[in-house]
């Protein structure tokens, strides 16, 4: 038979691991983390993890139009903001040197789930590709053009800006001036946004 003291210990440690866990952050099967937004942010690797924070009851408590998303270029990350705090904190992708995306305060001007670039994408002669990325440097023959995907785009500027998602989101400037957003969280963005939401880009 264990010693009372064995037995208060047991408990003791029981108690204080369940104490914690509940704020602890717990990978999802959707690829997002939960628990404290607070802890989130202290994460000693916040500025480089891929890792994507989701407060599902904010979020579903969340009324499209009524939200913001503000975008760190030195974090290098953007935050769903409700009326209720932080529901999506996730990493982006912004604009490289020469390319900037501008830090100032913008408005979604369009909505487009299945947007496709007018810039970048691949040409083709004959049935073959003849030339990838800025369709405006191909001198040669063409005869059809398929735009790069951008799904789920937020229009930010008319000169071609906005936030989208996007496979290629590295944890440092890349971009040509637009905000690529993970794949997997860039569709929950885009449904608690209305066409006239704000979109904040700090420094």
């Amino acid at each position: 038979m264990k010693s009372p003291l064995l037995l208060l210990a047991a408990a003791s440690s029981a108690l204080l691991f369940n104490s914690c866990s509940s704020v602890e952050e717990v990978a999802k099967k959707d690829g997002t983390t939960g628990g404290s937004h607070a802890r989130f942010v202290k994460r000693s690797d916040y500025r480089t993890t891929m890792a994507v924070y989701k407060n599902n009851a904010l979020y579903d408590a969340a009324v499209p139009g009524k939200n913001k998303v503000r975008i760190s270029l030195s974090q290098q990350r953007a935050q769903l903001i409700t009326p209720g705090g932080v529901a999506i904190d996730t990493p982006v992708c912004t604009g490289k040197p020469g390319k900037r995306t501008p830090a100032r305060s913008y408005r979604v001007q369009e909505k487009i789930a299945d947007k496709r670039s007018n810039i970048f994408g691949s040409t083709y002669y004959k049935g073959k590709k003849v030339h990838g990325g800025d369709r405006r440097k191909y001198r040669g023959p063409r005869d059809k053009y398929i735009g790069a995907s951008l799904p789920y785009w937020m229009r930010m500027t008319g000169d071609g800006i906005g936030m989208h998602g996007s496979s290629y989101v590295h944890r440092n400037p890349r971009s040509n001036g637009c905000v690529r957003t993970p794949h997997h969280i860039i569709d929950d963005i885009y449904r608690k946004m209305t066409k006239g939401s704000k979109i904040e880009v700090v420094r």
